[in-house]
């Protein structure tokens, strides 16, 4: 094997083994991987670890109004430049 060449190699293999390292540790420190580790009344959240479910949830009602009516204006728009091809001149009184 050509000796400028064995540098770059064996750091690329340190780099890989430190990172495996670093990933099983990670792993490892966790508390939970799924739901089923956690308790009857708890969840495993995206931390990894076990929370208990609230008391109460709260429930927003959401309105889509505005971006449906922005998305709406803009696929009409759009629609309208790809069928004429130029875009319409608006003048302000």
């Amino acid at each position: 094997m050509n000796k400028k060449a064995a540098g770059p190699v064996v750091l690329i293999v340190v780099i890989g083994i430190v990172a495996l390292l670093l990933y099983g540790m990670n792993v490892s420190q966790r508390e939970c991987d799924s739901n089923k580790d956690c308790s009857k009344t708890s969840y495993c959240g995206s931390d990894y670890e076990c929370h208990q479910f609230p008391k109460e949830i709260i429930v927003n009602q959401n309105n889509y109004l505005l971006p449906a009516t922005i998305l709406s204006i803009s696929l009409i728009i759009s629609a309208y430049l790809f069928r004429g091809g130029k875009i319409p001149k608006i003048t302000w009184k």
